[in-house]
C-alpha cells in the first residue's frame, strides 16, 4: 500500500518517495528512444501515452527503479499514479527570492 509522503529516508539528492511508493507521470510522450549515448532523452513530441516511471507499492522490488517507464493514457486515473509538483528557487540579491 502507499505510505504518507516523506515518511521514509532521502535519497542522495534529498528527494523523498522518488521510487516505490507511487508511479510518477513524467512530461515524455511514450516512445522509442534515441539508439546511442544520449543524456535525457524526451521521446517524440506527440503520441497516445504519457510515460510514467519508478514503480509503485504494487510492484517487486526489482520494479522499483527510475530507469523503468512505461505509459498509459493521459486521461488514466488509478491508485499507484500520481505525480510530483517542481518548483524551481531563485535567489535575489539581499536574501530575497
Amino acid at each position: 500500500r502507499t505510505h504518507t509522503v516523506g515518511t521514509k529516508s532521502p535519497n542522495a539528492y534529498g528527494l523523498y518517495d522518488m521510487i516505490g511508493n507511487v508511479w510518477e507521470w513524467v512530461q515524455d510522450w511514450k516512445g522509442e528512444y534515441p539508439t546511442g549515448h544520449v543524456i535525457d532523452p524526451t521521446g517524440p513530441n506527440s503520441g497516445s501515452y504519457r510515460v510514467y516511471r519508478g514503480g509503485s507499492c504494487g510492484n517487486i522490488p526489482g520494479g522499483c527503479r527510475s530507469a523503468l517507464r512505461s505509459g498509459f493514457p493521459p486521461d488514466l486515473w488509478d491508485c499507484t499514479v500520481g505525480f510530483r509538483l517542481a518548483r524551481t528557487y531563485y535567489v535575489l540579491p539581499f536574501g530575497g527570492r
